[in-house]
């Protein structure tokens, strides 16, 4: 063998075990790294070694900010929310009183809020207006509102139009039960039209100075033949003889009389913000006859004039008593009071003119009652 043949020889088999003692210590460290100790150091982070996720006060330290984001943020969300409603609750007033206006347009007079034989309101008179004439054209007015076989499947449709979208029980139904005829049952609606001020009720609650003394009509009052029962106290005040409604009748102004109301939730009763649910025969929890009239959107209680806190009654039957605060925005959305709505501090009101304004709680009796007579002559101004 020469030389080269045997350097070549002892080359290759120094090679080969310097690669055998590689693999070796490749094959050692395998087995130290899955042991998890290297020259006594830890080299391997296993289950029981080291923790593979947050720590308990890092984790606690996510969740409270992850909270607070989220208490910062929810009221402004839930009140984002509550003005797109309140939004869409003028804009469904601004077409309901765009529609008086049409009305008024094409009959130069407005509507009664109930005509002389108290047998039909406002609402099929004004639906045709808003793209209803379809629903109401087959509307008897010569026979009850809730009567079968003409009226009553019309009443039982329900319509957004009239609803307030902040309102909790939406697509509601009155039923009230009665004695002679079908029960009076009728789609509700949140809106109505204030037929004026109770003459003798509303003085009750103001100073000496702020007493009313002039028209407590309303641009939509009812039909009345005035007499002696002008002067009657309570709901079943009429006031002063009316017969027409027309815009020339609003002599206060078109911008400072209110044609359309909130009085959202009936029948159910709600009390500031404690709720009743309507109990027409007493048969509830409480034992009491509780009822906010004038929950359908076809009824002639629709109507109202403010000022009064007496409540619905039915023959001998017990009731929850007299509102207990005086009339005042969201206070009551029972009949005869008020005005009422669910947004927060205050309520839509739509003006003669087709305007629409948010009235806050805390908006005086006196000028409320200002705003809803048509020709009480008063000096109410826009900063009011």
């Amino acid at each position: 063998m020469s030389f080269w043949d045997q350097w070549t020889k002892k080359k290759i088999e120094k090679q080969n075990k310097q690669t055998h003692e590689l693999a070796k210590y490749v094959k050692k460290l395998k087995r130290k790294l899955r042991t998890g100790v290297h020259d006594g150091m830890t080299v391997r982070a296993d289950k029981k070694t080291l923790p593979l996720g947050f720590t308990l006060v890092e984790l606690l330290v996510v969740i409270a900010i992850i909270a607070a984001l989220v208490g910062l943020l929810l009221p402004a969300v839930q009140g984002a929310r509550e003005a797109a409603r309140c939004s869409r609750c003028a804009s469904g007033m601004r077409q309901v009183t765009l529609a008086f206006l049409c009305y008024e347009s094409a009959t130069r007079k407005l509507p009664l809020a109930l005509d002389a034989n108290a047998v039909y309101s406002w609402a099929p008179q004004v639906l045709p207006f808003i793209e209803e004439a379809n629903l109401v054209s087959q509307y008897d007015t010569k026979v009850g509102w809730w009567l079968s076989p003409t009226n009553r499947p019309i009443v039982a449709r329900q319509l957004q139009v009239v609803q307030c979208p902040s309102t909790p029980t939406t697509n509601r139904m009155q039923n009230k039960p009665e004695t002679t005829t079908e029960n009076k049952t009728g789609a509700c609606g949140d809106y109505f039209t204030p037929a004026g001020v109770h003459p003798v009720d509303a003085n009750v609650f103001l100073p000496l100075d702020q007493k009313l003394s002039g028209d407590s009509r309303g641009a939509i009052c009812w039909f009345s033949s005035g007499g002696t029962n002008a002067t009657v106290a309570g709901l079943n005040n009429k006031g002063v003889a009316n017969s027409k409604n027309a815009l020339k009748l609003i002599t206060d102004g078109s911008t400072k009389t209110i044609l359309l109301a909130e009085c959202a939730g009936r029948e159910d009763v709600y009390r500031g913000r404690t709720l009743y649910p309507v109990d027409y025969t007493a048969t509830g929890p409480l034992g009491k006859a509780i009822r906010a009239r004038g929950g359908a959107w076809a009824t002639t209680d629709n109507a109202f004039m403010i000022g009064s806190i007496k409540p619905w009654t039915s023959g001998s039957l017990s009731t929850l008593g007299d509102i207990p605060t005086p009339p005042a925005i969201n206070s009551s959305n029972e009949w005869g009071h008020c005005f009422y709505a669910f947004h927060p501090n205050g309520t839509n009101m739509a003006m003669a003119d087709g305007s629409v304004r948010f009235l806050t709680e805390s908006t005086p009796l006196r000028l409320l009652c200002d705003l809803v007579t048509r020709a009480g002559a008063e000096t109410t101004t826009d900063s009011e």
